[in-house]
């Protein structure tokens, strides 16, 4: 009898978290419709009625986390939001992502090599930087994941620069053409020296104000009022010369970079219109177990143009990876552009 009644309380138990966590479930999905019709750059294109509906529909059997895929793909895939994507806090891996290619905001017919994204979306790559000839420093800027140490990386690249500049380079090529994205603050706090100071970008967001700053103070970067990497050797890099590289590959991040440098006397772009991920992404972080990453508004330059579909070079170049700096088409035209007087 004992026996019977242990079975009957550890069943009844299972039974009372299975029912729990489905309800979780539900609470988890409400945040995310509620959060996202709030914070999102799309909300107003929206019927969120409609929207709601199907999320819960594909929903209904959830019994774990991965169940809810069909229903954030929904959320995704409805507000068109070709950046926006959920990811578990556990390991920021991704749960789901905008599917619906047909309906992208932004068309691009452009082929993206597969062995080409294994090589940008390296997770071992790592910021580069050398001294070429005539006395050009060369900055390759990759993407920077959530797991690196941020403060000794800007102190890295902050470290490169000083280390060129004792070399008395003044003229400089930032490659961002291997660059999938990651942690802003990191790439521009890195090389803050180099761009002018005051505002660099705006983030505008659905009603066309301006929800966010990113600024450049006494050589440090500042976002949204934070300067949250701080580097004491901040000393500007007076009149630099600047050839930025870019690619289909230049995404996220990597394009907020780019834009950061548009409008900046001396500076020139080369190579290929970026992908085109130019919103800025929210990070909301619901019931710890997921975090909700969608767009929240449009990246703009110093001088206000928005940048809707990609950021465009000044000169086409076509990407092709190249070891050899010397036979690389894009360092090469950005080095006679440097050393044209």
């Amino acid at each position: 009898m004992k026996y019977i009644l242990c079975i009957l309380i550890i069943t009844s138990s299972n039974l009372m978290f299975g029912q729990t966590r489905e309800v979780e479930l539900i609470q988890i999905l409400d945040t995310v419709i509620s959060k996202s019709k709030e914070i999102s750059y799309y909300t107003k294109t929206v019927n969120w009625d409609s929207l709601s509906v199907k999320m819960y529909i594909a929903a209904e059997d959830a019994k774990k986390i991965d169940d809810l895929k069909p229903a954030f793909e929904i959320l995704l895939n409805g507000l068109r939001d070709h950046h926006g994507h959920i990811r578990r806090t556990s390991d920021y891996s991704i749960i789901a992502n905008f599917t619906d290619s047909k309906n992208s905001r932004n068309s691009d017919n452009r082929v993206y090599d597969s062995e080409i994204w294994k090589i940008v979306n390296d997770v071992e790559s790592r910021y580069e930087y050398t001294l070429l000839p005539n006395k050009i420093g060369y900055l390759k800027i990759v993407g920077v994941g959530p797991n690196l140490d941020g403060q000794k990386e800007v102190e890295r690249i902050r470290n490169s620069l000083i280390e060129l500049c004792k070399n008395k380079v003044n003229k400089w090529i930032i490659d961002l053409r291997y660059n999938g994205g990651g942690n802003v603050n990191v790439m521009l706090a890195g090389i803050a020296p180099l761009l002018d100071a005051g505002t660099v970008v705006t983030i505008q967001g659905e009603n066309m104000n301006i929800i966010a700053t990113a600024e450049i103070r006494k050589g440090n970067f500042w976002y949204r009022g934070n300067n949250v990497f701080k580097i004491e050797n901040s000393k500007k890099i007076r009149n630099p010369k600047i050839a930025i590289l870019t690619s289909r590959w230049t995404t996220s991040s990597g394009e907020f970079v780019a834009v950061a440098f548009k409008g900046q006397k001396n500076t020139k772009f080369f190579g290929e219109n970026t992908e085109g991920k130019t919103t800025e992404n929210s990070w909301e972080i619901i019931n710890n177990e997921i975090a909700l990453v969608i767009s929240t508004g449009i990246y703009c330059d110093r001088n206000g143009n928005v940048y809707v579909d990609n950021v465009k070079p000044d000169s086409e170049i076509t990407f092709e990876v190249e070891e050899n700096k010397e036979k690389d088409k894009g360092i090469i035209e950005a080095v006679n552009w440097l050393n044209d007087k």
